[in-house]
């Protein structure tokens, strides 16, 4: 059985899910039936040039072996990134599936079997991804319709949308992607602290399911990464915390 808490056996089911889809089908639905993703040309692009990173990925942490042949593991990779570039959205899928063969599909599946010795990370169950996105949409609503100042608004729901672009890249970039979104919203989130906290008196439920949608992503991706919690504390308890004492030396 392959692993797939790995780079390489997460491109690997991907890729075999994709070549099972019939030659006459266009390039862009077989990615937003494999992706699970929306069939919109710039999303479908976006996620395929995920997919080249992914493959860039495996070949770089195979190579960090050098007691390995990388030749016999990596010489399929020019085949299977042929795959994903030229992208033609609206060509046959046979224009790519050929890239596909079994040879490459073989070799990839030997790359996430050397990985899974040393790298491994949980998978995020269908329940909890189901929760994390109830938890998003039911944030960005709650942002939208909020009396926040206008550009702390907009602030926070571009941070929302890094989320959201994250949950559904996980198939491809997996707990590490979730991880370096949630890193860049506490960042905005410690930046804009003082406005947050004189807004919270009026919209306190958004700092509210901010932080219940942080704190849920901080512990799945240490589970996850096999890592510390980046926060010792919740999210709205940090914020509170920074500016009461930034409040207290001035």
């Amino acid at each position: 059985m392959i692993d797939e808490s790995n780079p390489a056996g997460r491109l690997h089911k991907i890729l075999s899910q994709a070549k099972k889809h019939i030659d006459n089908k266009k390039v862009e639905e077989v990615w937003a039936d494999v992706l699970d993703i929306e069939k919109n040309d710039v999303i479908i692009t976006k996620a395929v040039v995920e997919l080249y990173s992914l493959s860039n990925e495996v070949q770089t942490l195979v190579k960090m072996n050098n007691q390995l042949n990388h030749d016999l593991y990596l010489k399929s990779f020019t085949s299977i990134n042929l795959a994903f570039f030229p992208l033609n959205l609206k060509a046959n899928w046979s224009s790519a599936k050929g890239h596909l063969n079994d040879e490459a599909l073989t070799r990839l599946q030997f790359c996430a079997e050397l990985l899974s010795t040393f790298y491994k990370e949980e998978t995020l169950s269908e329940k909890d991804l189901k929760e994390i996105i109830e938890k998003v949409e039911l944030l960005f609503e709650t942002i939208y319709s909020s009396s926040l100042p206008l550009v702390l608004r907009l602030s926070l729901l571009e941070e929302v949308e890094r989320l959201r672009n994250a949950i559904s890249m996980y198939r491809i970039k997996g707990a590490k992607g979730l991880k370096e979104a949630m890193q860049g919203t506490i960042g905005a989130l410690i930046a804009n602290q003082e406005d947050l906290k004189l807004a919270s008196q009026d919209n306190p439920d958004v700092l509210k399911k901010l932080g219940e949608l942080i704190d849920k992503l901080d512990s799945f991706t240490a589970r996850a990464l096999k890592l510390k919690k980046i926060l010792t504390e919740p999210i709205s308890f940090l914020l509170e915390k920074v500016t009461d004492s930034q409040d207290e030396v001035t």
